[in-house]
């Protein structure tokens, strides 16, 4: 069984940064508000475009973003948080009822907190074991049992580092911005280690670049074909 379709959604700074590391509930500084609304825009555009939007538990504890259509009309497309051991707060606004959710957990997930989530309305999708859901297997489950198509995923550095490993992204969409945002603790699109050349570094290769005013929008696609899940 195929996997989806799987993009790399992430804006970066000049300096390949994408926020300033900071508590969970603490505004990003370098948000919404900064960017121009035509680049908004486009981020919406993409939303838009494919069957699910699928982040990491921190993206959730860091902005408890909805992970809906901006102002946009259309239909939202469903959400996906990889949530290992189920910590994902009931209050969280991507338990909504604007669209579906679906949370990976692992089945080392305590039941209680499963329960309640699925209470919520959460969609439960069990995945391999310990902290961390089982990516490919996760990526087999949306395909056939979700018909999730196109996938798109925007954080964080964690899960990208994650599916960059196993060779998972279809394409990756970089959105240069015009600012410089610095600081050596600041996050990057990509965390935890680093790939070294005798494990294997990825490569791509460039499928497009748009201008767009200050900005640039680059399409890059993997030199060796995604890997099918089986």
């Amino acid at each position: 069984m195929q996997k989806p379709y799987t993009i790399m959604l992430v804006a970066v700074s000049l300096d390949g940064k994408i926020s300033p590391r900071r508590r969970p509930g603490e505004v990003n500084p370098i948000g919404p508000p900064l960017i121009d609304p035509n680049i908004m825009q486009l981020h919406n555009s993409q939303r838009a475009r494919v069957d699910a939007v699928m982040v990491g538990l921190n993206c959730i504890l860091l902005d408890d973003s909805r992970l809906t259509l901006h102002g946009a009309q259309g239909k939202n497309p469903a959400r996906v948080v990889l949530d290992g051991l189920a910590e994902m707060p009931l209050t969280a606004k991507v338990l909504n009822d604007e669209a579906s959710t679906i949370v990976a957990v692992s089945a080392d997930a305590p039941p209680h907190r499963v329960h309640a989530l699925s209470a919520r309305g959460a969609n439960i999708v069990v995945s391999g074991r310990g902290k961390f859901v089982d990516l490919p297997r996760l990526l087999r489950q949306l395909r056939q049992e979700y018909k999730i198509h196109r996938l798109l995923v925007e954080g964080g550095g964690t899960v990208h580092r994650s599916m960059l490993a196993r060779n998972l992204y279809d394409e990756i969409q970089l959105i240069m911005c015009p600012f410089i945002i610095g600081g050596s603790t600041s996050i990057t699109p990509v965390e935890r280690r680093p790939f070294s050349i005798d494990r294997g570094i990825p490569h791509y290769r460039l499928e497009n670049v748009e201008v767009l005013g200050d900005y640039m929008y680059v399409v890059y696609k993997p030199r060796v074909p995604a890997g099918i899940v089986e």
